[in-house]
């Protein structure tokens, strides 16, 4: 299935439901929150990684991302396109410049 398919199917599903636009942005900052706890119990507090319950929380994330651009008729399908191309122009450089920064933070972090 195809982003934009995705989009669609949400739509519909949400169609019956209706509520202000500022409750998909609310939404997403909710769902970010319990991901960002989930990240914070592993990589702080030392608790166990479960990755049945890590990827609930990121597919309830995805799905509020998914109804904020509904909400405001985004087509995530093309501006990701047009994101990558960005990036690839600018890979090369981000490379050059923090590749060894950015290895030695992973060997310390990871």
């Amino acid at each position: 299935m195809h982003i934009i398919e995705i989009q669609k199917f949400c739509s519909e599903l949400l169609s019956r439901v209706t509520y202000p636009r500022v409750g998909t942005i609310i939404g997403l900052q909710e769902e970010v929150g319990k991901v960002a706890k989930i990240v914070m119990d592993i990589e702080i507090y030392g608790r166990p990684f479960e990755k049945k319950l890590f990827e609930k929380k990121c597919s309830e994330l995805f799905f509020s991302f998914i109804d904020l651009c509904n909400s405001y008729d985004i087509n995530i399908e093309n501006v990701s396109r047009i994101r990558i191309k960005e990036i690839q122009k600018k890979i090369e450089g981000w490379e050059k410049e923090h590749s060894s920064a950015l290895k030695n933070k992973r060997k310390k972090f990871d």
